[in-house]
This record gives C-alpha cells, structure tokens and sequence, in this order.
C-alpha cells in the first residue's frame, strides 16, 4: 500500500512539473517570438544581422529569462533559452521555428 502512494506521489508530481515547464516554454517562445521580430526588422533596416542581442533589445533578460543569440553567417541566426538544466529552445532562421535541438545551420 505504501508503494503505492509512493507511486501516485511522484506521478502527480512529474504531471504538475511537465504542465508547468510546457507553460514556461511556450510564455518564452512568444518572448522570443518577439526578440526574432526585432532581429528581422534591424536587418531590412541595416541590410544585415545585429553583430549581438543587445543592438535590438535593452537587455538580454526578458523577466528573469536570459535569450541567447548568434550570428550564424550573413543570414542566418540563432536564437535560444534555456528550460532545464543543459536543455533548451532554439530558434532557427533557415526554418523559421522553434525547435528542442541545437543542430548546425542548414
């Protein structure tokens, strides 16, 4: 009977953990959705990529989330945060999405 418990314990807890992390990573893609708007209106403005984050947005702190980003090549980028530890989001441009893998630029 007490392995039981033990059981359901952890599974609520692993459910209350996995709809909290969804609700983290998709309030921090829209986040991101934003800084990639700026990052695409500096290069039709400038005719080229920001050289770092922070010639696009003030801080690279949105809330108490840190977003990365790097100039992959003339066109290309990267934009990430992290959601657990050693994961994260990537934002690729080369296909325009979201995607829970680091992988090189197509």
């Amino acid at each position: 009977m007490k392995k039981i418990i033990i059981f359901y314990c952890i599974l609520f807890s692993l459910t209350v953990f996995h709809s909290c992390l969804g609700r983290y990573i998709n309030k921090n893609m829209k986040k991101g959705d934003e800084i990639v708007h700026r990052i695409e209106e500096y290069k039709t403005a400038h005719d080229s990529l920001p050289d770092k984050l922070l010639d696009v947005v003030q801080s690279e702190y949105v809330g108490e989330v840190l977003f990365c980003y790097e100039k992959e090549s003339d066109s290309g980028y990267m934009v990430w945060f992290g959601t657990t530890l050693g994961e994260g989001m990537y934002y690729y441009s080369d296909s325009k999405q979201w995607e829970n893998k680091l992988r090189s630029m197509k």
